[in-house]
């Protein structure tokens, strides 16, 4: 039986969806199937057909979807066309109450209605050619075209085209294209040991290889030549780790390395602030097992790796291979960039790099000041149903926050690691001021309906704080940094301060 349900997420919700088509009425979902090899990102007035899988509402969002089950439809590719909320949305609260009827007249317009609406979402728009010309871009790097070319793909005039991709991607055409080929060729040189830059210009479509080199180092900064000096030691990374962060800090640009699509879907798995340094690096999905074929397709000179989390016999795999740099669980990001700088004989890179991370905590700490000891500290993660309480020390993120920024923390804190309390074992607790990190809005907003949390002192006064921090991991210099900066701005102090 045909059956259409409506959904509002809160953020960082998730739904388990049935074979069924997912219509996007508000905002912007992440779909990830059950075997985590890609997610997608739908944009609202978009619908998808959802095989088996899950919805993530996004950050900081709430998310209105439609979810329309067809009995014995097989599951096959089906295209959909963007469609206006406000035209598809009342079609669709209508088809819900004909289809909650006794009336056999409104069942019957029910299944009437809901074919005529699913045939209308398939109709190719103006606006869906545009994502196709799009698709085709992005799969086309070697070719080239021209305005005209795409907007006679897409059935428009050059004029009109240029407008509504603009309007879709934020960018002109001919910009988008020529960013889709500086990605492939990055992409080229990073994962084709020995590849000559005058091949990367063929393969993109470029015929003249100086004006490539002109046009790479206009859009990058820094020439084709100098490029590949950065992944001269060619370097996989295999750990469950962002140690990316540590090798881009140091110059080095590694040929794989691993991301987490279900945790970052609209930016490549990473987080944004690694997501252009690492553009045309393998990625590795790091919530599967590594496949080391997959890594020897680059032709690594060397892998880089920590303790896997899927089983010693993994470890044992890579132990056999002499190019292997294993690195132990390190209690400090320098420690991890000391050993990593070793490796490739960086070491006076770090003694700079940490020279610089130190005068930008001094500064961090010093606007912090009165935001950090006007009160007693605790520091919290809502993860599904548990609630995590941190202690001040052993932990880089709590280092960062109690030791070095000069947060003051509660004097009955866990001396290290965390431990899982109920809202009661916070009441006890009852700290000035809590920060919840790592915690989506629904996740917190469950905490607060519990009928003691009302009590908490740090309710009563208004010193609940919940920055965007899925991002905030300063196991590395450029996470550090980042965390540092999301720190000042979420305290409303002016970053800019911090580099003066």
């Amino acid at each position: 039986m045909n059956r259409i349900t409506h959904h509002l997420l809160e953020e960082g919700e998730e739904l388990c969806a049935p074979p069924s088509i997912i219509y996007v009425a508000a905002n912007s979902a992440a779909i990830k199937n059950n075997e985590l090899s890609n997610v997608e990102t739908l944009s609202e007035g978009k619908a998808y057909w959802m095989k088996n899988g899950s919805i993530l509402s996004p950050a900081n969002q709430y998310l209105k979807i439609y979810m329309i089950e067809i009995a014995d439809m097989k599951p096959e590719e089906i295209r959909f066309t963007a469609t206006e909320p406000c035209k598809i949305n009342p079609i669709l609260d209508e088809l819900i109450i004909l289809q909650n009827s006794k009336s056999f007249l409104d069942r019957c317009n029910f299944q009437a209605k809901l074919w005529k609406l699913i045939g209308s979402m398939t109709e190719v728009q103006p606006l869906d050619d545009i994502d196709q010309t799009i698709n085709y871009i992005n799969h086309n790097s070697h070719k080239h075209f021209t305005v005209q070319d795409l907007a006679a793909k897409a059935r428009m005039t050059p004029v009109s085209f240029a407008r509504a991709f603009k309007k879709k991607t934020g960018i002109p055409p001919k910009e988008y294209v020529l960013d889709t080929k500086l990605k492939k060729a990055k992409e080229l040189i990073v994962q084709n040991k020995g590849i000559n830059i005058k091949d990367v210009a063929l393969q993109i479509g470029i015929q003249d290889e100086f004006y490539f080199s002109r046009l790479f180092k206009k859009r990058e900064g820094l020439s084709p030549t100098v490029y590949i000096k950065k992944i001269q030691n060619r370097v996989a990374v295999v750990s469950q780790l962002f140690l990316q962060d540590h090798l881009l800090s140091l110059g080095i640009q590694p040929v794989a390395a691993p991301v987490y699509p279900s945790i970052f879907p609209k930016t490549n798995g990473v987080p944004s602030y690694l997501e252009k340094p690492l553009e045309g690096t393998y990625l590795l999905n790091a919530e599967k097992t590594f496949n080391s074929k997959d890594i020897m397709t680059v032709d690594p000179d060397c892998i880089i790796k920590t303790s896997l989390h899927h089983g010693e016999q993994q470890t044992l795999t890579w132990m056999k291979n002499n190019q292997v740099y294993s690195i132990d669980f390190q209690s400090t990001w320098d420690d991890y960039l000391e050993q990593i700088a070793h490796f490739f004989g960086r070491e006076e890179a770090v003694a700079t790099i940490k020279k610089d991370m130190r005068q930008l905590e001094k500064r961090a700490k010093e606007m912090l000041r009165g935001v950090a000891r006007s009160g007693k500290w605790a520091v919290v993660w809502v993860r599904n149903e548990e609630i995590r309480l941190y202690g001040s020390s052993n932990h880089a993120c709590m280092e960062l926050l109690f030791q070095t920024l000069g947060f003051k923390p509660h004097q009955d804190l866990p001396n290290s690691g965390y431990i899982s309390i109920t809202v009661k074992e916070l009441l006890d607790l009852n700290p000035d001021k809590i920060l919840f990190l790592w915690s989506t809005k629904a996740a917190v907003d469950k905490v607060a309906r519990h009928p003691e949390w009302n009590q908490l002192k740090a309710v009563e006064n208004k010193d609940i704080y919940v920055p965007s921090s899925q991002e905030w991991d300063p196991w590395g210099p450029l996470g550090r940094k980042h965390m540092i900066e999301g720190i000042i701005s979420y305290f409303n102090l002016d970053k800019t301060l911090l580099y003066d």
